[in-house]
């Protein structure tokens, strides 16, 4: 299996973890987002750093990846109840099963940012979520 198929996979994973275990009502993975129903997720692939694994003729590969949450429009009047429990759901579905069903070894969260949310010059509010995956690569 080509390096392109095992990647994809993972991120295939990934959004339909997140599809199917949070009340998030749009996933986009991979393009670019036309926002049409709130909360939205964008998933985007980051860097894969790769070494060789201690063992083997296999790969060590690190992915690293964003879930941007556009959870509103206007300034929520509770963080806590309108958008950190929104992004609490999305860390608890992929960490639900941290090996994605299998395509990964593990998956840990590396970064819990609510805030503002800059897409096409307009200000949603929202925030970035950044995992990092492990998988063994044997070309």
């Amino acid at each position: 299996m080509g390096y392109y198929t095992v990647y994809k996979a993972i991120f295939d994973r990934i959004k339909a973890d997140v599809q199917a275990k949070t009340n998030i009502k749009q996933v986009v993975l991979g393009g670019p987002p036309v926002i049409r129903e709130f909360p939205l997720a964008i998933i985007n692939p980051d860097v894969a750093n790769f070494e060789q694994a201690t063992l083997g003729a296999r790969l060590e590969n690190r992915i690293v990846f964003e879930v941007v949450l556009i959870i509103r429009e206007t300034e929520p009047a509770d963080w806590f109840t309108e958008i950190i429990t929104v992004m609490g759901d999305v860390i608890d579905a992929i960490l639900a099963d941290r090996t994605l069903n299998g395509t990964v070894t593990d998956t840990t969260p590396q970064v819990f940012a609510p805030g503002e949310v800059h897409v096409a010059n307009t200000i949603y509010f929202g925030g970035l979520l950044r995992f990092e995956c492990l998988f063994f690569y044997a070309p």
